[in-house]
């Protein structure tokens, strides 16, 4: 059969992840990115923005033309769009391991994720959408508090606050507020097959992170913490998550976990939780070849 694989965002870091680890494995990889990259994927394609019409058609011609048998989306803006069309992309004879829409577009949204958690025993940070009153949400959160964007990848936009000033000065739009942990942050790397079951999970800590105390890793270090890894299956089995998945969890003050946020993709640190793209390459292959 094919052994070939489709790669979406393969200038970021989880593309570049997967792209390493299917080169490194003798598999033919197909890359794709919104512009040009310094990595060297067997064949590259530039594509639109997941948010461009033009998206869709441009990646269903790139799977019928190269005709890859597995497509490993790792931009999260695209994963909703990918869902809806995973029926499409595997009648072409491409496997894609994608969660059901509904599930994708709630871990999409960081609100939502937080009251389906909440609402199912998860533990969370205590969370505010960004239109509530400054002067409550200080009142009850305390200082410091996080804002972060509430559609975004990774530590992207994510400011702590320290003062009121801070609090008012900031005028963006779209934003989610919340607790601020002060512990110790987890990368949670995961394989759920199909069937829902757990195939791999690997603790990493977050040992550098690119705005100093959130943001995203620079460093990790695996951990054992099987607590944690509970937590996070129990999560994407409320969800109905499988595939690849990356879950940040973090320590509050009185040194309990709070998951922070579901990425329903391939992690930008799976090199360091290899087992999760062995689960991957190896549901794969008993699938297609």
């Amino acid at each position: 059969m094919r052994n070939k694989v489709l790669i979406t965002g393969v200038g970021g870091p989880a593309g570049k992840s997967a792209l390493a680890y299917f080169k490194g494995n003798g598999v033919s990889v197909i890359g794709t990115d919104v512009r040009e990259v310094e990595v060297v994927p067997d064949t590259f394609r530039i594509v639109p923005m997941a948010a461009d019409p033009a998206f869709v058609a441009a990646l269903l011609g790139i799977i019928k033309d190269e005709r890859p048998s597995l497509f490993v989306p790792t931009v999260t803006e695209e994963l909703s769009t990918v869902a809806r069309l995973k029926d499409e992309i595997e009648g072409l004879g491409c496997l894609v391991y994608i969660s059901p829409p509904e599930a994708v577009d709630i871990a999409n949204d960081k609100l939502r994720t937080a009251g389906f958690m909440k609402s199912h025993g998860i533990p969370v940070p205590v969370t505010f959408d960004g239109s509530s009153p400054r002067d409550r949400v200080i009142r009850e959160l305390g200082l410091p508090f996080l804002a972060k964007p509430n559609f975004s990848r990774g530590g992207r936009g994510v400011v702590v606050y320290r003062s009121a000033e801070e609090v008012y000065a900031d005028k963006r739009e779209g934003l989610v507020l919340q607790e601020f942990a002060p512990g110790d942050e987890y990368d949670v790397n995961l394989f759920m097959d199909m069937g829902g079951e757990l195939k791999a999970a690997v603790v990493l800590k977050k040992t550098l992170m690119k705005e100093g105390i959130v943001g995203n890793a620079l460093g990790v270090e695996r951990v054992e913490k099987d607590d944690i890894i509970e937590i996070c299956a129990k999560a994407v089995r409320l969800l109905g998550l499988v595939g690849p998945l990356d879950i940040d969890i973090r320590m509050k003050k009185d040194g309990t976990p709070a998951l922070l946020e579901i990425n329903a993709r391939l992690g930008g640190n799976s090199l360091s939780a290899a087992e999760v793209l062995d689960s991957l390459m190896k549901s794969w292959k008993g699938r297609v070849f």
